[in-house]
C-alpha cells in the first residue's frame, strides 16, 4: 500500500527514478542500431528527457542505461535489453519499467512506447551521438546517520577522453546507484549537487586529500558526512542481499502453471498453482496482492512474499492460487485502466476457476490478501457467500486519504525528517487529495495545485517537495487512485460472514496498526461477526519482516522475507478454519 503516496525520500528520486536499482543485464542478440537515443516523454503533460545509452558489456551482454535530463541526469541501468529484427525491449523490473520500439533505420529513429506503473505513453527517439568514453579514476565511500536511519555513500569519480571529469553517487544502504551529481571543486573544497532533489553535499579535503570532511544538506537537515578515499578496485558494487527463504526446487508438491479468464474483456490471468502431492478435495488458498501492478510472487526488492508464502502453506496441505495482475507479466489486459473493484472481479474468477477444478474442495476456497489485497478480500466476501475464510495481511479499516497521509507523515518522522517539512507535504497531499476527489479532471486538478503551490512562500515553492508533487500530480488521476482516495473498507467489512483472521506489524508504517485495526474491529462488530481474530505482531514491518525502523528502505537490506512465526500462524489458523 502507498505506491502513490506524495511523498519524499532522503535521497528523492520522482516518478521515475523511485524504487531501487538492478544489476542484471539481458542476453544481447543482433546489435545492429545506433548506441545512442534521445526523446521527450510527455506523460500527462509533464515533459522529461530521456536519453538511453546502448552498449555492450565486458561478458558480451547488452546494457542499456536510462538517463532523465531533467531530473538531474539520474541514471538507471535497466535489468534488461534486447535488440532483434530491429525491435529494441528495456526492462526495469523493479521500477516497471518497459521500453519497447520499432527502429526505424531510414530516419535513424524509435517509435514506440514507455511503459511505467502500468501506464503507457508513446516515446519517440531520435538516434544522438553516444556519450564520451570514461574511465574510474577515484572511489570515495562514507556513512551518514540521519534520524533513526544510516546511509552508507560511495562517490565514483570517471574522466573522459576529453579528460571531463563527472561523477556518479550509489547509496549503498538503499540499492540505489549511477545516481550522477554535479561536482564543484575549489581548492580544498568540493560541493555535489543532485538534481531535483535539492540534495547538496559541501566539504574540505584534508592536507592528505585522502578525506573529505563535510555535511550532507537536504530539506533543512544537515548531517554530518566524512569521505574516505579508497582504491579503485575496493568500490562496491550493487549486488542483492540473500534472500535465504526463497524456495528452490525441487519441490515436495505439485506446481503448475495455469491461466484462466479475468473479469473485463481480453483478460486472460496466468499464474501458477501449487498442490499438495498425496490426497484431494485440498482446502485452497488465493493471494491477492497489493497495490501497484505486481508479479504472481509480489515481488519487491528481491523479496518474494507469495512465493515464501504458497511454499509454507502448500507443505501444510494447503493447496495455493497465486497469479500476475491483470497486465502484468505472462497475465493479458491493462492495469493502469482499472480500479480495485476490478482486481475484486479477477479474484471472483480466479475462484470460479478453483471451483472448477477436481483436485479441490469447492466449499474450502479461502482468500489471503496484502496491504490494498487486504480490502480487496473482504469486497470479495461480503458479495459471495462461498468464500470459506479471508486472512487480511496490514489490511486498511479506513478511507485511502486517511492511509496515505497518516503513512507520510509516520514515515517521515521516523525517517528524521525536519517538522516542517512534514507540514509541507501535508498541505500539498490534502491539497491535491481534495482536488482529485471534487472532480478528477487532470487540468482542474492541476490549475488548484499551482494556484495552492502560488500561495507559498518563495522558498517553500522551490522546496523539492514541490517540484516532486508536481510531477506525481499526473500520475495520481487514474481510475485506481480516484477510487482508493475515497473508498470506505468497513462497508464491506460490515458485510463479511466468514471467518477473518487479522494480521497487522507493530512496525508497519505504511498501514498504521493503530488507525486500522480498531476500524476492522469495528465494521466486523458491526456487522455481527464473531468468528474474527486480530492480532498486532511486535516487530514486524508491512512485509511482514523482522525489523528495526520499519522504514521502506529497510525492506530491502533484510534478508529475512516473512517471518516464521507468522507463516506458521497463518497455516495453522486457515487449517482450522471451518474444519
Amino acid at each position: 500500500m502507498g505506491r502513490y503516496t506524495v511523498g519524499y525520500r532522503l535521497v528523492l528520486l520522482v516518478w521515475l527514478l523511485t524504487g531501487w536499482l538492478a544489476s542484471h543485464l539481458g542476453a544481447a542478440e543482433d546489435v545492429t542500431i545506433p548506441q545512442s537515443w534521445r526523446g521527450v516523454l510527455d506523460a500527462g503533460g509533464v515533459k522529461l528527457r530521456l536519453r538511453f545509452d546502448i552498449s555492450r558489456a565486458a561478458e558480451g551482454r547488452l546494457r542499456c542505461d536510462l538517463i532523465s535530463v531533467d531530473q538531474g541526469n539520474a541514471r538507471v541501468q535497466m535489468d534488461t535489453c534486447q535488440i532483434k529484427s530491429g525491435r529494441l525491449v528495456c526492462r526495469s523490473k523493479r521500477l516497471g519499467i518497459v521500453l519497447d520500439g520499432e527502429y526505424q533505420a531510414g530516419n535513424q529513429q524509435i517509435a514506440g512506447t514507455f511503459t511505467q506503473a502500468g501506464q503507457s505513453f508513446p516515446l519517440e527517439l531520435e538516434a544522438t551521438a553516444p556519450p564520451a568514453p570514461r574511465k574510474q579514476v577515484e572511489t570515495w565511500h562514507g556513512t551518514m546517520k540521519a534520524g533513526a536511519r544510516e546511509f552508507e555513500f560511495q562517490f565514483r569519480v570517471f574522466l573522459d577522453t576529453e579528460n571531463k571529469r563527472s561523477v556518479e553517487l550509489d547509496s549503498l544502504s538503499e540499492g540505489l546507484g549511477g545516481l550522477h551529481v554535479d561536482p564543484m571543486f575549489n581548492g580544498a573544497e568540493v560541493e555535489f549537487e543532485i538534481g531535483l532533489t535539492k540534495a547538496r553535499f559541501e566539504g574540505r579535503y584534508n592536507s592528505d586529500r585522502n578525506r573529505i570532511v563535510g555535511h550532507w544538506i537536504q530539506n533543512g537537515g544537515r548531517f554530518d558526512l566524512v569521505l574516505r578515499r579508497v582504491a579503485v578496485a575496493e568500490t562496491k558494487s550493487i549486488l542483492p542481499p540473500a534472500r535465504p527463504q526463497t524456495p528452490r526446487g525441487p519441490f515436495s508438491y505439485r506446481v503448475e502453471d495455469v491461466e484462466f479468464s479475468g473479469a473485463g474483456e481480453g483478460v486472460r490471468l496466468a499464474g501458477t498453482l501449487t498442490l499438495p502431492r498425496m490426497g484431494r478435495a485440498f482446502p485452497v488458498a488465493v493471494l491477492i496482492s497489493g497495490s501497484g501492478p505486481q508479479d504472481r510472487d509480489e515481488t519487491i526488492m528481491e523479496h518474494k512474499p507469495f512465493l515464501v508464502l504458497a511454499d509454507h502453506l502448500t507443505r501444510q496441505g494447503i493447496a495455493v492460487l497465486r497469479y500476475d495482475d491483470r497486465g502484468v507479466g505472462a497475465s493479458t489486459g491493462s492495469f493502469g485502466q482499472a480500479n480495485s473493484r476490478d482486481f475484486a472481479a479477477d479474484v471472483e474468477a480466479a475462484m470460479d476457476y478453483l471451483r472448477s477444478r477436481p483436485e479441490i474442495d469447492p466449499g474450502r476456497v479461502g482468500l489471503i490478501g496484502h496491504s490494498e489485497g487486504g480490502y480487496i478480500a473482504p469486497m470479495v466476501a461480503a458479495r459471495r457467500d462461498d468464500v470459506a475464510w479471508i486472512v487480511l495481511l496490514a489490511g486498511t479499516g479506513v478511507p485511502g486519504d486517511q492511509i496515505l497521509l497518516n503513512q507520510a507523515e509516520r514515515i517521515a518522522r521516523v525517517a528524521g525528517t525536519q517538522a516542517a517539512d512534514i507540514a509541507l507535504n501535508r498541505r500539498v497531499q490534502q491539497v491535491v487529495f481534495a482536488a482529485i476527489r471534487k472532480s478528477g479532471v487532470p487540468r482542474e486538478v492541476r490549475q488548484t495545485f499551482e494556484a495552492f503551490v502560488a500561495t507559498l512562500k518563495p522558498e517553500e515553492q522551490q522546496h523539492a517537495i514541490v517540484a516532486a508533487s508536481r510531477v506525481e500530480v499526473s500520475r495520481l488521476l487514474g481510475p485506481w487512485f480516484r477510487f482508493f482516495l475515497t473508498y470506505d473498507p468497513g462497508t464491506a467489512l460490515a458485510r463479511v460472514r466468514c471467518p477473518v483472521l487479522v494480521l497487522n506489524g507493530s512496525k508497519d508504517l505504511q498501514v498504521d496498526p493503530d488507525l486500522n485495526l480498531p476500524a476492522i474491529r469495528a465494521a466486523l462488530d458491526k456487522g455481527g461477526n464473531e468468528q474474527y481474530e486480530i492480532h498486532r505482531l511486535p516487530g514486524l514491518n508491512h512485509l511482514f519482516q523482522q525489523c528495526k525502523t520499519g522504514l521502506p528502505a529497510e525492506y530491502r537490506q533484510i534478508e529475512e522475507t516473512f517471518d516464521g512465526r507468522t507463516l506458521d500462524r497463518i497455516a495453522k489458523w486457515v487449517k482450522s478454519a471451518r474444519e
